[in-house]
């Protein structure tokens, strides 16, 4: 449960929706259907039945059909734009790396000093 609830949150804040929404999204149709059975067999029920069956399947489009934000919102960036390209020069490895000459064979290989 606790994985749910923290995927559900990280989703709702994607979609730039505070946490807060799962109270309407999980906790009120949760409440309805552990109640349900206490409350009398009448007509009226009928808005309390639709009421949390429309929060439920809000919930889902919500969470699992629609697409994040576009932009970054006030929960972090779009987490599906790659990252800003590097502009550096790629590294050269050959520039550190020198040859230096010993007494014998074979050549050993050193680390410039950094200038």
């Amino acid at each position: 449960m606790w994985v749910y609830f923290a995927l559900a949150i990280k989703r709702l804040h994607d979609r730039d929706k505070s946490g807060w929404w799962m109270v309407p999204f999980f906790a009120v149709p949760g409440l309805y259907n552990q109640f349900a059975d206490r409350l009398p067999d009448s007509h009226a029920d009928l808005p309390l039945a639709i009421a949390a069956s429309a929060l439920c399947l809000w919930g889902f489009i919500e969470m699992y059909c629609l697409k994040g934000s576009r932009k970054t919102n006030r929960f972090g960036a779009d987490p599906l734009v790659p990252p800003p390209r590097d502009t550096r020069p790629p590294w050269d490895q050959q520039s550190e790396i020198e040859m230096v000459p010993k007494a014998g064979p074979p050549p050993a290989w050193r680390v410039k000093p950094m200038a």
